[in-house]
């Protein structure tokens, strides 16, 4: 028998199995997912222990999952990760007569893996075997499968570089550029704040507040945060002059030529066309001002701790990858 619990504002899911007590977080806040979630659930369950055969075809399974991954997820990583990824992957099993996801085997998957190699990038090889893994992990979770074979294959390494950011000098230089285009008041907003292309698309004004100087980004119809929890940055006194003069009451506070909000192709384009061409930098993008803003600060002396709360960074070890740029400690000369 199984049954819901939420904690906090998610739902979870427990059963019992051969004596064993499960759960797992269904990630949704929605409970009309997590019912419906239980409902399959407790099917597959029954037939399990009925011994009854619970095996899927891959057109179905992957139905269900995406419709899961809609539903609990960022639409940003369902349509940017778990569509292309979890296509690519069905694609090749396809390629290979495999219709079913009892014929997934580690052999295949260790296939898959040298395939992607010839094709692709470490780090994207990476991603598309972990969008493997998430798909198979929901079949055992269904109970169309027994285990999630992708977890025994040794992934690939990937080259863990540090993050793009610009220079002083390079910033000063978008700096200049960006204060003759309409794009200045965002390009500002992304270098004092380090906030994510998608935040800066959805920032409304009242989350700015002028009297206090903090900005509360907060989740809203349409957009959720990547970690799904509000949080606050100091607005810069720099910052607070730019973005003073154009205050309104309500409504987002960039928008495209056309006085509507940017869309994330569109954000990406006109950056790339009014920054980063005239510029003739090398390898960067809006996103790269976020890098730019954290390592700015911690070569300037500010605490990493900080520097994570301020990015949204749920664990510190995050941010750590900025800890080499902060000033040398003298006391090492004691020795």
């Amino acid at each position: 028998m199984a049954f819901l619990k939420r904690r906090g504002d998610i739902w979870h899911i427990y059963w019992e199995q051969s004596g064993k007590k499960h759960g797992r977080s269904l990630r949704t806040k929605h409970k009309r997912v997590a019912e419906e979630y239980l409902r399959k659930f407790e099917y597959t369950l029954a037939q399990r222990q009925l011994g009854q055969q619970t095996d899927i075809g891959l057109e179905q399974l992957k139905d269900e999952y995406l419709s899961y991954s809609k539903a609990t997820k960022k639409q940003s990583s369902y349509e940017r990760h778990d569509v292309p990824r979890v296509g690519r992957f069905l694609e090749y099993l396809r390629s290979r007569s495999i219709e079913r996801a009892s014929e997934i085997t580690q052999a295949c998957i260790e296939d898959y893996q040298q395939h992607l190699v010839g094709e692709l990038a470490p780090i994207s090889v990476r991603h598309c075997m972990y969008a493997a893994s998430g798909l198979l992990a929901f079949a055992v979770g269904r109970g169309y499968l027994s285990t999630n074979v992708v977890r025994n294959v040794r992934k690939v390494k990937a080259p863990n570089n540090p993050p793009r950011y610009l220079s002083f000098e390079e910033w000063e230089k978008v700096r200049q550029l960006a204060q003759e285009t309409f794009l200045w008041p965002l390009v500002a907003t992304a270098y004092y704040t380090g906030f994510r292309n998608s935040e800066l698309r959805f920032l409304t004004w009242p989350e700015i507040d002028f009297d206090r100087n903090v900005i509360t980004l907060t989740n809203k119809p349409g957009f959720t945060l990547k970690n799904r929890e509000s949080r606050t940055v100091p607005l810069s006194q720099d910052l607070k002059q730019i973005l003073l003069p154009l205050r309104r009451d309500r409504g987002y506070c960039f928008h495209n030529r056309k006085g509507r909000q940017f869309s994330a192709p569109e954000l990406s384009a006109e950056f790339e066309r009014q920054i980063v061409r005239p510029s003739g930098i090398a390898h960067f993008s809006l996103h790269s001002l976020r890098h730019t803003f954290a390592s700015h600060l911690v070569m300037k002396g500010v605490s990493i701790y900080k520097v994570s709360q301020w990015l949204g960074h749920k664990s510190v070890n995050t941010t750590m990858i900025y800890a080499h740029l902060a000033p040398q400690d003298d006391e090492i000369n004691v020795l």
